[in-house]
Order: structure tokens, then C-alpha cells, then sequence
């Protein structure tokens, strides 16, 4: 990882809003700031820590057959980031952008895949959900990333990963199996990891909401801060 990392710092976000949640809170500077703690937590859960930044643009280099490399940024350098992926000199279809922008169109002409949202709470103000019988967990708490695994009858039923970065704790790959689902075990999960991060000093909570998360995260208290839209390059239609 590279050696020099921006100091983080805890942010308030005011969690009641005029007229429902807004898609965006803060002005490009702020989503740079905060998009860029989001990453480096990401980066870290995945294990994809060769990464550098130039104006404006933090590339990600992931070395995957169909994702080489995710460019990360706000709407402000999108055509950056769009140019970087036109001419990178990947295969087609594997160089991505996550880009926090409300518009879609900012990453025009390359293929949206999906919007996501980037969410925050106060770890000290996240829910308690216990883990329902017959569940059992398992926590593995290191230095900076912490597994949570809920077990039942006999096989792995959901799990996740939270990294702690200064104050800062982003969780990621939250997954319930099909067979498990709606008994509790994505707020158990979430639960055990913030805990366990609040247990290392971590105060603020981050993630990238999927579609299908987005509503499991809201009924916990996470605030929508900006949309994020992820793109790639395009693929050629078979002939």
C-alpha cells in the first residue's frame, strides 16, 4: 500500500432532511474527500492495495481478467476519468469507473452497469441485532479488517468484511446466502462488524450500497451522502 495515506477525519452528517433524504449532501470537494476514505477501506477489503492518484482521478489497479483496472472519482473529473479508460489500452469492457456523480450521463459514452450509494452512519449510533437461534457467529478482528461468518444448520449462511482506517470503518461484501435470507442475519452481520470496529476506535461508518442493500442499510440508520455511478468500457456486440 502506498506509504503516504491523507489523514482521516470524523465528519457530522445532520440525519433528518426537509422533504425526504437527498441523493447528495455535499459539494464535489466534500465527495472527493469522502470518496476517497471509502476507497482506500474498499481497496483493502478486496486485497486491491496497488493504487495511485493524479488529478483528481484515483486509479485502481485490480489485474482481474475482466476488470484490470476501476477508476474513482467525482463528477468534477469524470471526462478524466472516461479519457484514462478510452485509452488505457485494456481489453474492452475491463477497465471500469465508479465515479460520485448524480447524473449517469457523466460517464457518457462508456456502458453504465449500475448506481450504487455512498452511505454513512455514527458506529455508536448503529442498532443492535443479536444472531437468531440456531445461528451461531464468528468474528476475526485483526488490525484493520475485521470477518464476520454466521453459521447454520451445517453450512456458512452470511457474511462480511469491515476495514478500519484511522476513524473511519467501511464495510463491504455483506452477502446472505438465498437459502438464509430474511431471518435477520444482514443486520446480525452488520452488527458484529461495527461493534467490532467501534472496539478499535473507529466513529464513522462507510459503504457502497448496492440496489438490493440500499434499503437493509437504511432501515439501520445509514445516510445516503451521493449517488455512485459504475461504469466500464464497452463491448463490442458479437457480429
Amino acid at each position: 500500500m502506498p506509504s503516504s495515506e491523507p489523514v482521516v477525519e470524523t465528519f457530522r452528517v445532520r440525519r433528518k432532511f426537509p422533504g425526504g433524504e437527498p441523493s447528495s449532501l455535499f459539494d464535489d470537494g466534500m465527495h472527493a474527500e469522502v470518496l476517497t476514505r471509502w476507497q482506500r477501506g474498499w481497496s483493502l477489503a478486496r486485497g486491491w492495495i496497488d493504487y495511485s492518484s493524479t488529478d483528481g482521478v484515483t486509479t485502481v489497479n485490480i489485474g482481474e481478467p475482466d476488470r484490470r483496472v476501476e477508476y474513482v472519482t467525482t463528477s468534477e473529473h469524470a471526462a478524466t476519468a472516461v479519457k484514462l479508460a478510452q485509452t488505457d489500452g485494456h481489453p474492452p469492457g475491463t477497465s471500469w469507473l465508479a465515479i460520485a456523480a448524480d447524473d449517469p450521463a457523466a460517464i457518457a459514452p462508456l456502458e453504465l452497469l449500475r448506481t450504487e450509494w455512498l452511505m454513512t452512519i455514527a458506529l455508536a449510533d448503529h442498532p443492535i441485532h443479536p444472531v437468531p437461534p440456531p445461528y451461531r457467529l464468528e468474528v476475526t478482528a485483526r488490525p484493520a479488517v475485521i470477518d464476520a461468518h454466521i453459521y447454520g444448520y451445517g453450512e456458512l449462511a452470511a457474511s462480511g468484511r469491515m476495514t478500519v482506517l484511522r476513524s473511519d470503518a467501511i464495510a463491504d461484501m455483506i452477502y446472505t446466502t438465498p437459502a438464509h435470507r430474511h431471518r435477520g442475519l444482514a443486520k446480525a452481520t452488520m452488527t458484529a462488524l461495527t461493534q467490532a470496529a467501534h472496539h478499535q476506535s473507529a466513529t464513522t461508518g462507510l459503504l457502497s450500497a448496492s440496489c438490493e442493500g440500499r434499503s437493509l442499510y437504511h432501515s439501520l440508520g445509514w445516510t445516503t451522502l451521493t449517488n455512485l455511478v459504475v461504469a466500464r468500457t464497452p463491448v463490442p456486440s458479437p457480429v
